[in-house]
């Protein structure tokens, strides 16, 4: 199973689901075919708040969920009847609600708790957080509004949670490096030359002594997408400053790891392994970066002086 954006070729499946759905949501007519549906379809689809769940195998349109960013509340939600119980509602509620603010109250419209055909959708709302109960009128039917109260949980900038603006930072014209935007802070240039561009990093992704990255000046999304001799030419350098890095902080071992699922410019980041790091036998939890692994902001400096002075070679 497949979760992934809906898009214009979907909206006949999504129209159908709708159509099908017509009783179960007490709609007066075929909502499939209501023109203030449609209307709604196409606008989720076009601002990348609609997800599908799709059959890999057979292509079918599972089911469908819609949301909006600005009132930050699930809107319309529903999967196929011979699908139900299979996981798909319980990965698409799950995906939509990394797309909406967390910090603050998320809502939904629902069924109210006497109503049989929506105790499975309640169930799945509470499963996720969702609780607090207050009975409204809505298209002149008894409903209730569900809430998922505001919390503090941290989050990055991957696409899992802020897609529209990463999706336009993936594009040269949108992206911040290309367009000369200010580091983010604590990063600093070790080397730039017209092919690449090498980062130190203060205090350090997963409190690794010399953490850095390597990317491409040329502007790439998909590594797939880079020309063979420039990849080629690419990679060799990761090998040089990997070979630098290694010699410089004596590392046992550097992982190289090429995410690109933040900052949507792809580069390749270098992690150095020691005997004493805090992840033996697991990846890196990049996440982790205090306390700092050098001694002081003047090591660090240090260091970043002795990886100029091994690239230069």
């Amino acid at each position: 199973m497949l979760i992934r954006w809906a898009n214009e070729n979907d909206l006949p499946a999504w129209y159908a689901l709708a159509t099908d759905m017509s009783q179960v949501f007490q709609h007066h007519a075929d909502m499939g075919a209501d023109l203030e549906f449609i209307s709604y379809a196409r606008s989720k689809v076009s601002e990348y708040e609609a997800l599908t769940a799709v059959d890999y195998m057979s292509g079918t349109n599972i089911g469908f969920i819609g949301f909006s960013r600005i009132n930050n509340r699930i809107s319309w939600f529903a999967v196929l009847d011979k699908y139900r119980g299979k996981g798909a509602g319980d990965r698409l509620l799950k995906t939509a609600l990394r797309q909406l603010d967390t910090t603050k109250d998320i809502t939904v419209i629902t069924f109210p708790d006497n109503y049989l055909q929506g105790m499975a959708a309640r169930a799945l709302y509470r499963k996720h957080g969702f609780c607090e109960d207050r009975p409204v009128t809505y298209d002149g039917l008894p409903r209730c509004e569900m809430k998922r109260p505001a919390s503090t949980d941290k989050r990055g900038g991957s696409f899992h949670y802020h897609y529209p603006e990463f999706i336009k930072a993936a594009q040269k014209e949108g992206c911040p490096a290309c367009n000369n935007e200010p580091m983010p802070d604590g990063q600093i240039d070790i080397i730039s030359t017209e092919k690449i561009c090498v980062g130190g990093e203060y205090p350090g992704q997963g409190r690794l002594f010399g953490k850095l990255y390597v990317m491409p000046v040329d502007h790439y999304f998909h590594f797939e997408d880079m020309p063979e001799t420039d990849a080629a030419f690419f990679l060799n350098e990761v090998q040089r400053v990997g070979r630098a890095l290694r010699k410089v902080t004596g590392a046992v071992k550097i992982n190289y790891e090429m995410h690109a699922n933040s900052g949507a410019h792809l580069h390749i980041h270098l992690f150095p392994r020691y005997l004493d790091d805090d992840f033996p036998s697991a990846p890196i939890d990049y996440r982790v970066s205090e306390p700092a692994p050098y001694e002081s902001y003047e090591e660090f400096l240090w260091f970043v002086k002795q990886m100029k002075k091994e690239l230069s070679k």
